[in-house]
This record gives structure tokens, C-alpha cells and sequence, in this order.
């Protein structure tokens, strides 16, 4: 099976990262935490997830590509939960898989009803199946405040279909009240009261 590949970034379409490797151009669905931060030109090596989906009477081949193998084996218990497949999986995340994990550990429905294509009873579904896989570890992306939070924060609140404008609006109001070294996520939730 295909466990990672190496070559670099033509370009992003849509949720899909197009990426030169030899002779060929491959189209890798990515999740939006991690689409938003790939640049055109880039040499990369992802970390990927070969699935067969059923679309209608024939089975369809997508790969998913990944920063790192632990959000890999995230991805793959995310899609376990009933009623989420790839597509939807790849759509939902745009945090990253730390944050999510941290918010299914601790049962903070309000964020992952912010995901887009999550509701409160698929959010409660989700919690319900992977709290206990997550309870009592330890989550990292990064170091709090990286440079990027609000970018990152106006990213997520515009897939949630907030125009650019008011994302913006919202993001600076939400830096100003819980400060500039708020986690995106945590930038995102606050923009969300406020709305």
C-alpha cells in the first residue's frame, strides 16, 4: 500500500493538492487545516491514505495526504465514526487534528459543531465514540501564538461560509479580547460569540 510519497506542489484545487512527482501529477485530497498552508513550488513529502470510495456502482481510488503520520492515524480513527467518510472527514478538518483531539477529549461540543458538515448529534456521535480513545493525553500543535494564528483563525471562519470581510472583523475582535497568543481554534470560538 502507498505509505508516502515525495514530490512537489503544482498548485491546490480546491481541497485537492496537486503535486508533481516524475512524469506524473498526482490529485490528493488534503484536509483544510493543512491545504490552507501548502505553497505552489514547494518540495514536500506527505504521508498518505489510500481508500477506495463507492460512488454509485464502482469504486473510485482517493488518496489522502498528510503533514505527519500521527495526523494520518488520527484521520483514521476519525473516519470510524458512522456516517463520516473520507470527503467528509477531509471537509470537517480545519483545525488541526491536536486541537480536535483535545476538544473530543474533553467533550466540547460547541467546537465540533463548528466544523462544517458537523451537527450537534453527529458532534455528540463523534465525542461519544473516540472521548475514551483520547481521554488523558497530551495534545501539541505547535507552540501557542505561532505566527499565522489569525490567518489561520479568518481560514477557518470563511470555510464556514463567513464572508472574508466579517472574518476579518471578527478575528481582530477576537485577538484584542483573549490576546495574539490564542490558538486559531481558540480565536475561531470566540469569533463565533460574537457573531
Amino acid at each position: 500500500m502507498l505509505e508516502r510519497i515525495t514530490g512537489t506542489v503544482e498548485g491546490i484545487d480546491g481541497s485537492f493538492i496537486l503535486l508533481r512527482t516524475g512524469p506524473v501529477v498526482l490529485r490528493l485530497l488534503s484536509p483544510g487545516y493543512f491545504t490552507r498552508r501548502i505553497e505552489a513550488g514547494a518540495g514536500v513529502t506527505f504521508f498518505l491514505l489510500f481508500q477506495i470510495q463507492n460512488e454509485g456502482n464502482r469504486g473510485v481510488p482517493l488518496a489522502v495526504a498528510f503533514p505527519r503520520s500521527e495526523d494520518r492515524e488520527f484521520f483514521k480513527q476519525f473516519i470510524s465514526v458512522s456516517g463520516i467518510g473520507v470527503r467528509a472527514a477531509a471537509r470537517a478538518m480545519v483545525i488541526p487534528p491536536d486541537e480536535l483531539a483535545s476538544a473530543i477529549a474533553s467533550g466540547d461540543v460547541k467546537v465540533l459543531k463548528s466544523l462544517p458538515g458537523i451537527g450537534s448529534s453527529r458532534a455528540k456521535q463523534i465525542i461519544a465514540k473516540l472521548q475514551d480513545s483520547f481521554a488523558g493525553m497530551e495534545f501539541t500543535s505547535g507552540p501557542a501564538g505561532e505566527p499565522g494564528s489569525a490567518a489561520d483563525a479568518r481560514a477557518i471562519l470563511e470555510q464556514l461560509g463567513v464572508p472574508s470581510s466579517e472574518a476579518v472583523s471578527l478575528v481582530n475582535t477576537a485577538v484584542e479580547l483573549i490576546g495574539e497568543d490564542a490558538s486559531p481554534s481558540d480565536i475561531v470560538r470566540e469569533a463565533m460569540k460574537a457573531r
